[in-house]
Parts: C-alpha cells; structure tokens; sequence
C-alpha cells in the first residue's frame, strides 16, 4: 500500500499519528520512505497536531551549576593573559575616556575590567602611550616564551 497524496490517505496516516506511532512506524504501513511522511505531516499541520516532546535524555544537562562569583561569569579563553592593575592605570583612571570618545593621538589601552570599558587616553603617536607600549610589548615576549 503506498501513500498518495489524498485525503483519505492522508486521513489514514493522521489517525495512525494520533495512535502515538512515529514517522518511521507510519511509512513502513504505507511502503514508502519516513521523509514522506514528515512531509505530508508538515504540510497538513491541522491533521497532524504536534506531540509532546520526550524528557530531557541528558539529565546532566538540564542542570547547570549555578556560578557564585560575577568575575567567573567573564568568559576567558584558556591560556589569556590577565594583566593586572597597574598603578599608572588607577593614576589615568580620572582622564580616562570611553572608546567612542577617544580621538587620534590618544592611547587606546583598557584601563579596567568592568562596565563601561574606560581606555587611558594619554598622547601618543601611535596606538598606545609610552608606557602600555612596554607593557604590550612585555607581555607579547612572555607569551612568545610560553609557547
């Protein structure tokens, strides 16, 4: 018995749908392939009203633990860096701007970790003052070393 697409089949296949058979059951009873029958389902969604998912099949999953800490909840890639506070930094921190305020000639380097990223904004004639220039380049032998 094959499946064409009339009412009466299509009918068929519905009421073997609301018995609870899956896609696979309902296309072996009408000899053609369960893509047929998801097809037929999808376009006919009033004769074939959706069924309730099954439980979760990964219990580990479904239960997350919960972070206690908001500095955790920073994602950081393994192996980053994390250069800390630099008294130069808590000394720019008064003159420091957002990222949309800086202008050429001003340094661009993070002076916090928090909300809003405030940048140092010293005068330079490149992308960073003279003193996150070393800094950069300190930490790029560092990990140049590592590696």
């Amino acid at each position: 018995m094959t499946i064409q697409h009339r009412t009466v089949d299509i009918e068929a296949a519905s009421k073997l749908w609301k018995e609870d058979l899956s896609a696979s059951q309902i296309a072996k009873r009408f000899g053609v392939s369960r893509n047929v029958i998801v097809g037929i389902a999808f376009r006919n969604r009033a004769f074939f009203p959706s069924k309730p998912r099954a439980c979760n099949c990964r219990p580990h999953e479904s239960k997350r633990a919960l972070r206690k800490d908001k500095t955790a909840m920073r994602d950081r890639k393994p192996g980053t860096i994390i250069i800390p506070p630099h008294k130069y930094d808590l000394e720019r921190l008064p003159f420091a701007k957002r990222l949309l305020e800086l202008k050429p000639g001003e340094c661009s380097w993070p002076i916090n970790d928090g909300s809003p990223f405030l940048f140092c904004a010293a005068k330079t004639a490149g992308k960073y003052c003279q003193h996150h220039q070393s800094r950069a380049i300190g930490v790029h032998r560092i990990t140049k070393r590592e590696k």
